[in-house]
């Protein structure tokens, strides 16, 4: 066992914990001053309303108008207990002043009413706008993700660009409609009574906004606490997250009892747990300081306000009933305000996050290939590539270099190298994948840059080193290689299945073709490497295109599921122009020819036995594994011929 260093000083606890790159903006929003709020709440509600009126225009005009409504039965009922109160307070019988009010009193009536409706409304309005807002931004996102250039993944800060747009974006979106609606309606009441307590008297309206000045910074200061502490603790509530799956999944189960790690868990979860428990204690204290500071400070304001009420009223310069209106839109106001602060400052936080996601929505539309309108060739006879260099983004050194080459229809085409030496990209540039960064690629003399992307990719299907585990049925994880196509009674369905060796797959599965294949859900099945292989194979039959990619199909196989998936792909061989990559150089003696790569550049093309001949690095490298291969079980494992004998 390897004992630590003497002197060496122990790493502070939870020290190699970083934040994730979708919380990037924890500083911007902790530092940022009451004015700064209040700059930005124009451009947040701006960036807000165009989604949702893009969303449900309905939605928007029916929140909208009912807000605009509640705020004038607000200053209404207001303007309504004023005459209440002045006919209670003049002298005379007491049923003549209850006649006199009944007026008033109706109108106070009304005004409650419409105004509870109105906040239905609102309500109504707010929930169906929600769900519409998150779900047209989500297909948004992903109609842009599924557009983007392929080799946009490779640009280094891609991921965490997306990162932050799926997990701060699309949750400050939902968060931020919510908080949209709320300032609104706070504004439109906020307006509406300081324009009413103005009416009854020009002094009023300062004293009312003083009254609530200290309790809203004690609101604003109370949310950047509870921000704060959401910003400081999120690495170690990720890991404590991270701990907890290391013991409810399955793929880490069998090891975390194998090796008896359940108290080095458990002692990890609860070393977490500390830190965000005193972490907590610690906030509460600040927020019970915090809001003892600000109600203490709005008594004196709320005491201000009433003396200078009192003051009106000894001058006589307010009646009494005035007084009273006042005293209400005192409690109205400082609710209006409070809700407008702390929706205000939430849309603050989520508008940062909505920034991300709308750059990269930009980012995505410049990643996005032109829509030119017109078609690759379809099946070509000739797929050209002329002097094709290609480099990867941020990379310093090309992944291919001036590479000319020429594939015909029908032709097996085996690309061979060391790991590195270009095979996977080569194949990519040749499918229209990749955009060559000089030289072009054509297919029967047209440039494929000057096509549609979406018609080249219907002439490719692709059987890959690892093909997608789709969490689907074994139907969908077939058909969605040509989702399109008309197959009454699944007879093509079927036919490729024993084409590939799938339906020896589908047998064993208890509801065949309707089997879902995942264990995260209920009834679900799991798959060995090879059987997933041969799903790949029945997914690129069922394409039937003209060009197939086989990108290393059995490297993670065994010598006779590896034989087996060969024997599949024979099938899929005839009439196709097949690129094969492998760097098992028993699986390509057959092959028409053969191009051996080196350092992203193509060192000969030839057959099996001209390169034998005549090129030292391809011989080297196919003696070298010959004695791995003499004693194969499997008896043959390429494409239309034995191994190594």
């Amino acid at each position: 066992m390897t004992k630590p260093r003497a002197g060496a000083r122990r790493a502070e606890p939870l020290a190699e914990l970083s934040a994730p790159s979708w919380f990037g903006h924890a500083d911007e929003v902790i530092g940022a001053s009451l004015g700064k709020l209040l700059r930005s709440l124009p451009a947040a509600m701006a960036m807000v309303g165009r989604t949702a009126w893009r969303a449900d225009r309905r939605a928007v005009l029916l929140g909208f108008g009912a807000q605009v409504v509640s705020g004038l039965v607000t200053a209404l009922g207001l303007l309504a207990v004023t005459g209440v109160l002045t006919s209670l307070f003049v002298a005379g019988p007491t049923p003549d002043r209850l006649s006199a009010a009944a007026p008033s009193l109706a109108v106070l009536a009304a005004a409650y009413a419409l105004r509870g409706v109105a906040d239905t409304a609102v309500s109504a309005a707010t929930m169906r706008l929600r769900p519409k807002v998150r779900h047209q931004v989500e297909r948004d996102l992903a109609e842009a993700i599924s557009r983007i250039d392929l080799v946009t993944f490779d640009e280094p800060d891609f991921h965490d660009d997306l990162a932050r747009s799926r997990h701060g974006g699309m949750d400050a979106v939902d968060t931020a409609t919510l908080q949209a609606v709320a300032v609104v309606g706070g504004l439109v009441s906020l307006a509406s009574t300081a324009a009413t307590a103005a009416l009854l008297h020009p002094l009023l309206l300062p004293v009312l906004l003083l009254s609530v000045v200290p309790e809203t910074w004690a609101t604003v200061r109370t949310a950047r606490l509870e921000y704060e502490f959401v910003a400081t603790m999120i690495e170690t509530r990720r890991r404590r997250s991270l701990i907890t799956d290391l013991l409810a999944y399955k793929e880490s189960a069998a090891e975390v009892r194998v090796f008896g790690a359940q108290p080095f868990l458990l002692d990890q979860h609860d070393r977490h747990s500390r830190v965000m428990e005193r972490a907590q204690i610690e906030l509460g204290a600040k927020e019970t300081r915090v809001a003892l500071a600000g109600r203490a400070l709005s008594g004196l304001g709320i005491t201000l306000a009433y003396v200078t009420l009192g003051w009106l009223l000894y001058t006589g310069a307010t009646p009494l009933a005035v007084a009273g209106a006042a005293l209400l839109a005192i409690r109205t106001v400082r609710a209006s305000l409070t809700q407008v602060v702390l929706a205000a400052n939430r849309l603050f936080e989520k508008s940062l996050y909505i920034s991300d996601l709308l750059a990269f929505f930009a980012r995505a539309r410049r990643r996005t290939p032109e829509v030119t309108g017109r078609s690759a060739p379809v099946d070509p006879e000739v797929v050209s590539l002329r002097g094709v260099s290609f480099t990867y983004p941020g990379a310093s050194r090309s992944a291919l270099a001036d590479i000319d080459l020429t594939i015909r229809r029908g032709e097996v085409v085996a690309l061979v190298g060391e790991n590195g030496s270009g095979k996977s990209t080569l194949a990519k540039v040749l499918a229209g994948l990749y955009q060559p960064t000089a030289g072009a690629v054509c297919w029967d003399g047209v440039d494929l840059s000057t096509v549609d992307r979406g018609s080249v990719a219907d002439n490719v299907a692709a059987v890959m080193q690892e093909p997608t585990r789709w969490p689907l049925t074994a139907r969908y994880a077939v058909t969605l290689g040509r989702p399109d196509r008309p197959d009454p009674g699944d007879r093509y369905l079927d036919q490729v299945a024993r084409d590939s060796g799938a339906d020896a797959v589908v047998d064993t599965l208890s509801d065949g073709w309707d089997s879902l294949l995942t264990t995260r859900f209920r009834n679900g099945h799991d798959l060995s490497g090879g059987q997933w292989q041969r799903l790949s194979v029945a997914r690129a039959l069922y394409r039937d295109a003209p060009i197939l990619i086989c990108d290393e199909p059995t490297a993670a196989l065994d010598a006779r599921a590896e034989a087996a998936v060969y024997e599949s792909l024979r099938t899929l061989q005839s009439g196709r122009t097949v690129v094969l990559i492998t760097h098992r150089l028993a699986s390509v003696r057959h092959a028409d020819r053969i191009v051996v790569m080196h350092h992203g550049r193509v060192l000969q093309v030839g057959t099996h036995t001209e390169l034998m001949a005549s090129n030292p690095h391809y011989a080297d490298l196919y003696n070298l594994q010959a004695d791995s291969y003499r004693d194969d079980p499997a008896g043959e494992s390429a494409l239309g011929g034995q191994t190594v004998a």
